[in-house]
């Protein structure tokens, strides 16, 4: 039997509808990055921090499908998610820049591009491939260390969810670590930690029980904490920090929120594109980048309306999904498809507290 975040005993979860709501955040954060690498637009950080979304989301998913499954089920779902669309990426990128000159390459650098508990290495050649990889080694640490902090928000949930940020800003202020593979993990693990059990704190129920005064007041609280650590940094809205403060409050308020959107059901086309991007997210995170450099090579001297840089970028991960998107269907143990069927709507059943929706995560 499972327990709420106040250690109680819990009914078993009854599984329900996706949240159309979730698959809109979630590809909403996949459009930001894409457009982030293609057009970059400071105003889009700030607008949709999509990295501390897509890690809130995750988390909710992620404690879905632990309080559905149990732990080993959950990490082993998550990592057979997350690893084949990494592999497929290596078993074209590695080679190529392998044939570029790869220098200096030893086969432990192989080694990441199968598990990556550190980042995946590169060629300078070959950087559109491995620039963006950082985000699945952060990922996969969250989905090893999930059971451990699902089981510390069960017992004590404001600490669990207060500790890392608390990390995070003595990081950035008082203790000063060395650059190395090592301390990545652990800043990482600090930047993001708080968005990831906010998703906890969503399935549980708990973000329901705090009234929308005050997760107003708490998330402005810290987007000014945000606002004024970077005027006084010299790198401004580009301070680690600042990152962090603004990005956590902006996931707390949309985890907050329970929208039906009963109006996508009746907009095919969007719910449609929606569904796709939830169905090939992974894919289309892991080759957006290389297609961004591909379509600016292509492009050349014409490189310039952003309009046209974004289409062509469009186009090529459009063309890199079908190719390589039927990875996760297998990934998934769906029968491999050039394109996922989308199901057919169904009326979206209203979110209450503590109450997962069957969504599946990256």
């Amino acid at each position: 039997m499972t327990t709420t975040a106040s250690g109680s005993p819990a009914e078993p979860a009854t599984v329900r509808p996706r949240s159309p709501y979730i698959d809109v955040l979630r590809a909403a954060a996949i459009v930001r990055v894409f457009l982030q690498h293609t057009v970059p637009l400071g105003a889009l950080t700030a607008l949709l921090p999509a990295m501390w979304v897509m890690f809130g989301l995750a988390g909710y998913l992620t404690a879905v499908s632990l309080r559905r499954g149990g732990p080993g089920r959950t990490v082993r779902s998550r990592l057979r998610r997350l690893l084949p669309p990494l592999w497929m990426l290596g078993a074209i990128g590695v080679p190529l820049m392998l044939l570029h000159g790869w220098h200096p390459f030893a086969w432990s650098d192989l080694i990441p591009w199968v598990f990556p508990l550190v980042n995946p290495p590169g060629s300078e050649w070959g950087a559109a491939f491995v620039i963006a990889l950082w985000y699945l080694r952060v990922y996969l640490w969250f989905v090893l260390l999930s059971p451990l902090l699902w089981w510390l928000f069960q017992r004590a949930p404001v600490a669990t969810l207060l500790t890392p940020l608390g990390a995070a800003v003595l990081l950035s202020t008082v203790l000063t670590l060395p650059g190395s593979r090592i301390t990545d993990v652990i800043w990482s693990t600090a930047a993001y930690g708080t968005a990831w059990v906010l998703g906890y704190a969503r399935e549980s129920g708990l973000l329901d029980r705090l009234a929308w005064p005050a997760c107003l007041a708490v998330a402005g609280a810290l987007g000014l904490a945000a606002l004024l650590r970077a005027a006084a940094d010299p790198e401004g809205l580009q301070d680690q920090l600042a990152l962090v403060l603004w990005g956590t409050g902006v996931v707390l308020v949309v985890l907050r929120a329970r929208p039906r959107l009963a109006g996508l059901a009746a907009a095919a086309p969007l719910r449609r594109a929606v569904a796709l991007l939830n169905a090939r997210a992974v894919t289309v995170y892991v080759w957006q980048l290389p297609m961004v450099a591909l379509g600016t090579w292509l492009l050349g001297g014409l490189a310039g309306p952003p309009a046209l840089t974004v289409t062509v970028a469009a186009v090529l991960t459009a063309c890199a999904v079908l190719c390589f998107g039927w990875v996760e269907d297998l990934a998934a143990k769906r029968p491999p498809a050039l394109v996922p069927t989308v199901p057919a709507p169904r009326r979206p059943a209203a979110e209450g507290a503590g109450t997962p929706s069957r969504a599946t995560a990256a």
